[in-house]
């Protein structure tokens, strides 16, 4: 299985989904289904630490990139998604430099960061510190950071958030950036799509890559051609409900038509 990392190095446009239904199976079938990348999100989802590691293993069984959203800038919330063996780490609504170099030091092992250290944790194969002389040095290149851009705060910081060092990923919040810009929901809008394309332009200057949130097809092809590198199609709970209700609605209509005609 390729490491998120690895997936934006090879600089082509990678569709995922966010989890928030706790139960491993959820990851197992996004997976399976042929998404590049699930993302845990315990910022929102309703699960501990024992579901999030099942979730983090369904990511992995099915071949799927796992990306771990903690709830906020947490040094022990981000170190425990890694220690889960997490490929990824995505901390929401940053706003300034100070807030991102916080993140990559408590993401990476010295010398990068200050990341605690448990070479017994399921990410080390839990015996790290006896049969992986190379554990520090490769969790550090193959670990991806993410960073959450959901205001105009974040967006005016943007240029000195991108400075710092070791940062992969620029994730927007396009219905929280569309509330800070006084529309909230609306993230169609020309004045949110605008934000948008700064962000990626800025972004692609400093070799960050830019993912976003989507929850119609029109969206995910509008950011894809404004240049955002991978999307968030969804969520489970959303995709089992449209599922079901649009299969509701479809076999009803029929039965209508077929009574209407009798």
């Amino acid at each position: 299985m390729k490491t998120f990392r690895q997936g934006l190095a090879e600089k082509k446009f990678l569709l995922g989904t966010f989890l928030q239904i706790p139960a491993a199976d959820s990851a197992e079938i996004a997976g399976h289904a042929g998404m590049d990348f699930g993302i845990v999100d315990t910022e929102h989802g309703t699960f501990g630490a024992d579901s999030a590691i099942d979730l983090v293993r369904g990511c992995d069984t099915a071949g799927m990139a796992s990306v771990f959203r903690v709830p906020r800038l947490d040094h022990h919330r981000i170190g425990q998604a890694l220690d889960f063996g997490a490929s990824a780490v995505m901390v929401p609504n940053l706003t300034s430099r100070a807030q991102a170099e916080q993140v990559i030091k408590a993401a990476k092992f010295h010398p990068l960061g200050q990341r605690g250290v448990c070479p017994f944790t399921r990410c080390g194969g839990f015996n790290a510190a006896d049969e992986d002389p190379d554990f520090y040095s490769r969790a550090n290149r193959d670990t991806c950071v993410i960073l959450q851009i959901e205001g105009v705060e974040g967006i005016s910081n943007l240029d000195q958030i991108l400075e710092v060092d070791h940062l992969d990923g620029i994730f927007i919040g396009p219905f929280d950036l569309s509330q800070s810009l006084g529309i909230p929901g609306k993230v169609t809008d020309d004045r949110v799509l605008e934000a948008i394309r700064g962000i990626v332009q800025r972004a692609d200057a400093r070799s960050v890559a830019v993912g976003n949130f989507a929850v119609t097809l029109d969206q995910a092809r509008a950011y894809r051609d404004i240049g955002v590198r991978f999307v968030a199609y969804g969520v489970d709970t959303l995709m089992l409900h449209r599922a079901y209700r649009d299969l509701r609605r479809a076999l009803l209509a029929e039965v209508a038509a077929v009574e209407a005609g009798a």
